[in-house]
């Protein structure tokens, strides 16, 4: 089953009382009939409560997918917490990693998910194994103690700074080779990519282009002509110049238009392909061929930066460290709580990264705790 990311996201979302002396007699039996009533119903509502709490405490912890899907996915795991939430432990082909956290109630045999709005579901559990359907789609689960934990399968990390990029949109940017300036990626209303403080985040230079350049990258070439690469935009060219002096050398070619690239060194150029049925792409720079190639199906990826022999890969969310030889894998999964990567890039210390701040509504540049 191809994996779709476009939606990073899981969509999992369910009169007044008057007496007199002569009167009261008879008022006697009333009180006691009503203070039975009342007794019988609030410890039906406390048996009802405890019964829900009960169902929902069998069900906490951790639960292995054995078979089948949820609503057209299948997570690896699903872990049901003590705050009436559950883990979606989600894992591609490559390794790519998500943990997607959605509240829950249950009632009876019906259990609520909460995917953009509370949807019902049914469930049968039998010891250790447990069945939710949804129409023709059945998730069959065993508990598994051992499995991990939600904070491993996808680290968070902090932030150090942050500050406002000086462009909207998906944007792949790097750090000047000395690592004084942050060369940011524009949108199709640039001529010119911005060079940018990464301590005021105030726009410090410019870099004249004609391409539209949503994703930029310094080649690893400890020489004064190294080179600058720069996408444009539903392309899949990528063009070339000297940094020094701006002056055009070439042109290199991916399989689909360019998302993202990454410098290996002063042979290698990864580019990320973002259309349709996307790739990873390794290209020799000397001779511009395409020397390894990684289908990514329909899985989105977007910047791309590589350090220490690892890939690291946004996907619009997430990001991944990858190693490339002698196979492909993912390692390690990170995350920024309410924030979508979009952009990476290395300081020389920290990883930063490029995006949309839930919170605050709004594209920020942000250098995290990250190191290689």
């Amino acid at each position: 089953m191809k994996t779709s990311n476009r939606n990073h996201s899981l969509s999992y979302q369910l009169g007044k009382h008057q007496s007199a002396n002569r009167y009261s007699v008879n008022l006697y039996p009333l009180k006691y009939l009503i203070i039975l009533l009342l007794s019988t119903t609030l410890f039906s509502c406390s048996s009802d409560d405890d019964t829900t709490n009960l169902e929902q405490n069998t069900l906490s912890g951790k639960w292995e997918v054995t078979s089948g899907v949820f609503i057209e996915s299948q997570p690896k795991y699903l872990i049901f917490n003590t705050d009436n939430t559950i883990s979606f432990l989600h894992e591609t082909d490559l390794g790519f990693k998500s943990n997607e956290k959605v509240p829950y109630t249950v009632s009876g045999s019906e259990i609520k998910i909460n995917v953009q709005g509370f949807i019902p579901f049914e469930f049968i559990l039998e010891q250790n194994k447990l069945q939710i359907t949804k129409g023709a789609n059945v998730l069959q689960l065993i508990k598994n103690n051992n499995a991990p934990s939600s904070e491993n399968w996808v680290e968070e990390l902090s932030i150090l700074s942050k500050g406002n990029a000086p462009v909207s949109g998906e944007v792949d940017f790097a750090f000047s080779y000395d690592k004084t300036e942050i060369i940011y990626g524009m949108n199709d209303e640039a001529t010119y990519i911005p060079l940018i403080d990464p301590i005021t985040f105030a726009e410090i230079g410019q870099i004249a282009t004609t391409n539209i350049a949503t994703a930029v990258e310094i080649e690893k070439f400890e020489d004064a002509d190294r080179f600058l690469f720069q996408n444009n935009a539903n392309s899949n060219e990528i063009s070339v110049y000297k940094m020094d002096d701006g002056t055009y050398q070439f042109s290199l070619e991916a399989d689909n238009k360019i998302s993202g690239m990454a410098s290996v060194d002063s042979q290698y150029l990864w580019a990320a392909s973002n259309e349709d049925e996307g790739s990873l792409n390794l290209i020799n720079v000397a001779d511009n061929t395409i020397d390894q190639t990684i289908p990514l199906g329909y899985y989105n990826v977007y910047g791309l930066d590589y350090q220490n022999g690892f890939l690291y890969i946004a996907d619009g969310k997430y990001l991944h460290k990858c190693q490339t030889t002698p196979t492909f894998k993912t390692v390690a999964t990170y995350k920024l709580p309410d924030f979508g990567i979009q952009g990476i890039a290395y300081d020389g210390i920290n990883f930063w990264v490029s995006g949309v701040d839930v919170t605050e509504s709004g594209y920020k540049l942000i250098k995290t705790s990250l190191t290689p």
